[in-house]
């Protein structure tokens, strides 16, 4: 009886031992985070008028489910030239609800538009069922706007 006690303590120690050890458990923040953001530089030159007739704007997710990971390209946005790089992106998690926002500034500022692309990497996604929510922010001289340009949910 008292081999099994010990077999049974040793076991459970172990267990414990590895359980609290476990460093990607610890680490794991409670909202996930945006990271490697890369904006290219404008790809498509036009003037404003132009480019009223242009609506080019797409998003691509892939999502990495065992490591629990997206990446998000966001293509031809259609933004003042000389935006800054790259575009400020900030998430949110509100509830099951993860919230993206990509910040693109100043708009109306030039008199040219360009057409560019921003991607980057959300980590420490929840295992649970999500909803993904990309927007982007624009300041405007009198205002802000913020547009949902995605809305998926994840199981």
């Amino acid at each position: 009886m008292k081999k099994i006690l010990l077999t049974f303590a040793a076991v459970t120690a172990t267990c414990m031992v590895l359980i609290c050890g476990c460093t990607k458990c610890k680490d794991w923040p409670e909202t996930p985070v945006v990271h490697n953001i890369v904006t290219s530089d404008c790809h498509h030159f036009t003037d404003p008028i132009a480019a009223k007739d242009m609506n080019t704007d797409s998003i691509v997710v892939e999502w990495d489910l065992e490591g629990g990971s997206m990446s998000v390209s966001h293509y031809n946005m259609m933004l003042d030239c000389g935006m800054r790089q790259p575009i400020p992106t900030t998430i949110l998690r509100e509830g099951d609800t993860i919230r993206v926002t990509e910040h693109v500034g100043e708009q109306g500022l030039t008199n040219c538009v360009c057409l560019y692309d921003n991607s980057f990497d959300i980590e420490y996604l929840p295992e649970t069922p999500f909803t993904l929510v990309i927007e982007v922010e624009t300041m405007w001289f009198d205002r802000t706007e913020t547009v949902t340009v995605y809305e998926n949910s994840f199981n």
